[in-house]
C-alpha cells in the first residue's frame, strides 16, 4: 500500500514541479519593475486577464510600450523552462480604456515558439485593432494588453498610444515653435520696414534738399534770363508804341508819368503804381 501511495505522491510532486517551472513572462509587465522573475508570472483568465495584479494601482506607474502611429508595438516574451509548458507562443487581447474589464482580440503579427527546446527570449510584434483609441491612465492615452501563452501563463502590458494627449502636446510644441518663428519673422519685417522708412525718409529729405537747392540755383541762374525775357516781351508787346525799339526810353517816360503830386502820393493807387514801377525797373536794369 505504501509503495502505491508513494508513487502517487511522486506523480503529484512531479506535476506540481512541472507547473511551477512552466512559466513565461511578457515584458515590460504590468506592476513589475525591470525584466521580471518567475514569481511575477500570472495566469490570465477571462474574469481576470491581468491575473492578481491591481490594475488601478499599477497602470500609471508601470513602464509602457510605445505604440507606433499605425497601432503596432513590440514586446518580449521570456520562458523559464523548455517545452510547451514554457511556451513562448502567445495570444493577445486589448482593453482600450485601461480598466482591465473590456478586452477585445488584438493581432499578433510576429510570435514565439510554441514548444521551445531552450530557455530564452523572443521578440513579439502586435497590432492594436483598427480604430483603437487608448484612453486609460491619468495621461488618457494608455491601453492594457493581456498576453496568454500556449502553456496558459502570461500577464498584462501597458501600451501608450500617440493619441489625444500626445497629439495635444505635439500641437502645443509645434504651435510654440511656429509662434516663435512668426515672431522672429515679424521682428525682422518690422526692423526691415523701419529701416526702409528711415531710408525713404532720408532719401526724401535728400531729394527735397536737392530739389530746393536746384530750384534756388535755377532761379538765380535764370533770374537775369527772366528779366531779359520780360524786357523782350515788353518790347514786343509795345511794338506799336512810338518808341517800341527803345524800352529804356519808354520806361523813363512811364516813370516820369507816375504821380508826383503830394496830394495823391500817399494814396493807395499811387503806392501801387510806385511799387509796380520799382519792380519793373529792377527787372529791366538787372
Amino acid at each position: 500500500m505504501f509503495p502505491k501511495v508513494s508513487f502517487v505522491a511522486a506523480l503529484l510532486v512531479g506535476a506540481l514541479s512541472m507547473q511551477v517551472n512552466a512559466h513565461a513572462i511578457i515584458t515590460p509587465a504590468l506592476g513589475v519593475s525591470g525584466s521580471g522573475t518567475r514569481n511575477d508570472v500570472q495566469r490570465p483568465s477571462t474574469a481576470n486577464e491581468c491575473g492578481t495584479v491591481n490594475v488601478a494601482n499599477t497602470i500609471n506607474t508601470s513602464t509602457p510600450v510605445k505604440a507606433a502611429a499605425d497601432g503596432s508595438f513590440a514586446a518580449t516574451v521570456t520562458n523559464f523552462n523548455a517545452g510547451q509548458d514554457g511556451s513562448r507562443q502567445v495570444t493577445a487581447v486589448v482593453d482600450a480604456d485601461g480598466t482591465g474589464k473590456n478586452f477585445v482580440p488584438a493581432t499578433v503579427t510576429q510570435n514565439g515558439d510554441k514548444a521551445p527546446t531552450d530557455v530564452g527570449s523572443q521578440q513579439l510584434a502586435v497590432s492594436l485593432p483598427s480604430g483603437t483609441k487608448c484612453t486609460g491612465g491619468t495621461s488618457g492615452d494608455l491601453c492594457l494588453v493581456s498576453f496568454t501563452t500556449a502553456g496558459g501563463f502570461g500577464n498584462c502590458v501597458v501600451v501608450q498610444q500617440a493619441g489625444a494627449a500626445g497629439a495635444a502636446a505635439g500641437n502645443a510644441t509645434a504651435g510654440a515653435a511656429a509662434g516663435a518663428a512668426a515672431g522672429a519673422a515679424g521682428a525682422a519685417s518690422a526692423a526691415s520696414g523701419s529701416a526702409a522708412v528711415d531710408t525713404s525718409a532720408a532719401a526724401s529729405a535728400t531729394a527735397a534738399a536737392a530739389s530746393t537747392a536746384t530750384s534756388a540755383a535755377a532761379g538765380k541762374k535764370h533770374h537775369h534770363k527772366g528779366a531779359k525775357g520780360a524786357k523782350a516781351a515788353g518790347a514786343a508787346g509795345n511794338a506799336t508804341a512810338p518808341a517800341a525799339n527803345n524800352a529804356k526810353a519808354e520806361f523813363a517816360k512811364l516813370k516820369a508819368a507816375a504821380p508826383r503830386d503830394t496830394s495823391i502820393r500817399g494814396s493807395r493807387f499811387a503806392r501801387a503804381m510806385r511799387r509796380a514801377i520799382t519792380s519793373f525797373e529792377e527787372e529791366l536794369w538787372a
